[in-house]
């Protein structure tokens, strides 16, 4: 059997690039700009011309090379076109397997196409680019705006664990492997799954999620100045914790007919045989003065969610006319856990 190891007292300990390489893949994150984001970020355009400028002293890991861009502020050319088209440039730190360096290389993409492909050879030979931004260039245009430059780099924290930051940014994580977690600027965890898709972890910042009111007879009129709001946050990429009301005020205010529902978030998973995903509601009759609990529900499969509430007076299913007969000022406001499909 052909072994071998290294560094090894056979060769007085010297080891060539390549092993370099392999051994400092060994002891972390494969590749990364290191540390928080911080302003300028790395990558950067402030319409001094076609060029895109790189902060100074900053550092980057690219395959166990590090990388510095320098004391001084350095800039990168863009190729300037009049093609009548936009082009969309990838800005890479680029290791050459022939010079064993790590430089900062434009590569510029074809006008009315999206951004060019990292190269990302994994075997000796080649080279391997750890994307930093896209730069979109228009056709004729003079200089590149803080505007044009969309950062993508992933960064390694002092933690090792891998950041990126936006959702969009994940599609340029480099060489992502199932089990993979990436943590984004806003707090978000995700992990790569085995089918090579982003499933949301954690989500520490609620999303926004404009619901619909529905009547099964007949659709309200929240009013002119009514309306319906939502929010959630995923955790785990199977539990949606959704929050929102909706209330009627205003002119044109229109109670429906029938059951009311309200559309979910993402559809509800099939997995409870016998029941409902329970959550909390509360209700307000403004006529009465009465405010009331009751109960959210979300059946196995469903893509809204029902409620059943309960006054002084009346408790019931929620329709138009249930527990009471909703009209301006009334309200309710939900609070729900269900695992998503």
């Amino acid at each position: 059997m052909a072994e071998s190891s290294w560094p090894s007292p056979s060769n007085s300990r010297v080891i060539d690039d390549s092993q370099y390489e392999k051994l400092g893949l060994s002891f972390g994150p494969r590749a990364g700009v290191v540390g928080d984001f911080t302003s300028p970020q790395l990558v950067y355009g402030d319409s001094s011309g076609m060029q895109v400028k790189i902060a100074s002293d900053r550092y980057a890991l690219v395959r166990g090379h590090e990388w510095w861009s320098g004391p001084t502020v350095g800039t990168q050319a863009t190729p300037p076109h009049a093609s009548g088209s936009t082009r969309t440039d990838l800005v890479v730190l680029r290791l050459s397997r022939t010079t064993w360096d790590v430089n900062v290389v434009v590569i510029a993409g074809t006008p009315g196409a999206g951004a060019p492909s990292a190269t990302q050879n994994e075997g000796t030979t080649g080279s391997w680019d750890l994307p930093l931004a896209t730069v979109t260039v228009t056709s004729g245009a003079s200089s590149i705006s803080a505007g044009n430059v969309t950062y993508v780099a992933t960064h390694v924290g002092q933690d090792g664990n891998l950041r990126a930051p936006s959702i969009a940014a994940l599609s340029y994580v480099p060489s992502p492997y199932p089990g993979m977690n990436v943590l984004l600027d806003s707090g978000d965890m995700y992990s790569r799954t085995a089918a090579g898709n982003w499933t949301t972890l954690t989500q520490n910042v609620p999303v926004t999620y404009n619901p619909t009111l529905t009547g099964s007879g007949g659709n309200p009129n929240l009013g002119t100045s009514g309306g319906i709001i939502g929010e959630y946050n995923l955790v785990d990429g199977k539990w949606c914790f959704y929050r929102g009301s909706f209330w009627f005020a205003g002119t044109g205010v229109a109670a429906g007919s029938g059951q009311y529902s309200v559309t979910l978030p993402f559809p509800a998973a099939s997995t409870i045989t016998n029941g409902f995903w329970p959550g909390a509601c509360m209700v307000r009759d403004a006529s009465a003065s009465l405010i009331g609990p009751g109960t959210a529900y979300v059946g196995t499969g469903a893509t809204t969610m029902s409620f059943y509430g309960i006054t002084a007076s009346a408790q019931g299913v929620v329709t138009s006319s249930a527990p009471f007969a909703w009209a301006s000022a009334d309200w309710l406001a939900w609070n729900i856990t269900y695992r998503i499909a």
